[in-house]
């Protein structure tokens, strides 16, 4: 299916209330002319798709930021980002999506993006708790994979699936981290056979 960013990162910048900078990007392997030197060597070793992927989200990382100085890798894989900035990256096999703030008052961010393809019974199995059988395994994957990257960039624990529990109204949803009861509010959409979710932590 093709993919127009564009269309994306409309819909992220409709999720994202203001001070939240959102954007989508198609990977290619055009944005590898753009790595800095010290992101080169983050990938050296790494095969063509990862390169690309690597390449194509610090490129859109440096659009949303406005800057051009190279963007590192930190010690949870995430992107070193600049002192006051929070943001979180994401990618499939076509685009890459990312969300930035410098509000103090935002203290971490997830973003993820999936396709909306059915996934296997086994994975589901995986992936949705009893109570929430009623929610598509993808959607749920996106939703958790944006809660993860917010509740493990503010610090958190690493998490299995079914430590998050889903509750889904609308276009929000909330993710409560079992079993601390911590929530995480988020919000989603689905367009162009993707799902796109974003958590704020305040």
């Amino acid at each position: 299916m093709r993919v127009d960013p564009v269309e994306l990162a409309v819909v992220l910048a409709a999720l994202a209330p203001p001070g939240i900078v959102t954007g989508a990007r198609l990977i290619t392997p055009d944005d590898l002319d753009g790595l800095r030197v010290e992101e080169r060597a983050a990938v050296a070793n790494a095969v063509p798709g990862r390169r690309h992927e690597f390449a194509s989200g610090r490129t859109l990382l440096r659009e949303l930021l406005g800057t051009s100085e190279a963007i590192l890798v930190g010690p949870t894989r995430a992107p070193l980002l600049p002192p006051g900035v929070v943001g979180s990256l994401a990618h499939d096999e076509l685009v890459v999506v990312a969300a930035v703030s410098r509000d103090p008052s935002v203290k971490s961010l997830g973003i993820d993006v999936e396709p909306t393809d059915p996934l296997a019974a086994e994975m589901a199995r995986v992936i949705l708790r009893d109570d929430e059988r009623e929610l598509d395994a993808h959607l749920a994957f996106a939703l958790k994979e944006a809660a993860y990257k917010a509740w493990s960039t503010g610090g958190g624990r690493m998490l299995g699936h079914h430590e998050v529990r889903l509750s889904v109204d609308g276009s929000w949803f909330t993710a409560t981290v079992l079993p601390d009861e911590r929530q995480l509010r988020g919000r989603y959409a689905t367009v162009a056979g993707r799902h796109l979710a974003l958590v704020i932590v305040p």
